[in-house]
């Protein structure tokens, strides 16, 4: 079934021994195979929220709710957090489903935080302000050195620390 689709799609999987899995459940996270819909709410606000995150790439969304998560939930910051998986999933998706998954206002208050290019999250954040706050691999001007993860992640600013403080200050700013 998934060959017969264009694009074709295929779920390879990837064990990562040295990576904890997470209780997604105990975190308050949406199940995995939310992931089919290509961008899901991983994290759903318990209240109105303080305001919106959108998560791409696997490694800034392990940094997220390794590091970050803790640190925003004992600062008593309450967000709604996106995660892309897949936008060719998504876009496979009739408009009033992804309106329902990911309404526009959404990405209107949003900022996000990538390890891809700044124009891969234009089209979840729609505001200048949330793109001028959106955090990526480039936005230190350079390239990235090579290593082990988390250390390529802090020479980006993509670690939970920086995500952190990235996420109080558009919080505040926002306010």
């Amino acid at each position: 079934m998934a060959l017969a689709k264009r694009p074709a799609l295929i779920a390879p999987f990837v064990t990562r021994p040295s990576e904890k899995i997470i209780d997604r459940k105990a975190l308050g996270l949406a199940p995995a195979t939310d992931a089919a819909s290509g961008l899901y709410l991983l994290r759903r606000a318990e209240g109105d929220g303080d305001k919106t995150v959108v998560l791409q790439g696997s490694e800034v969304g392990y940094a997220f709710v390794e590091e970050t998560l803790p640190l925003l939930k004992k600062e008593g910051i309450d967000l709604n957090v996106y995660y892309v998986a897949s936008a060719e999933l998504f876009d496979l998706l009739p408009p009033s489903k992804q309106e329902e998954i990911f309404p526009k206002a959404r990405a209107q208050e949003a900022m996000g935080i990538t390890g891809f290019t700044l124009p891969t999250m234009y089209r979840w954040i729609c505001s200048d302000r949330g793109r001028l706050m959106t955090l990526h691999a480039f936005q230190k001007g350079h390239y990235l050195g090579s290593g082990q993860a988390h250390k390529v992640l802090g020479e980006a600013g993509l670690d939970g620390e920086s995500q952190f403080k990235a996420i109080i200050r558009y919080v505040k700013e926002r306010r």
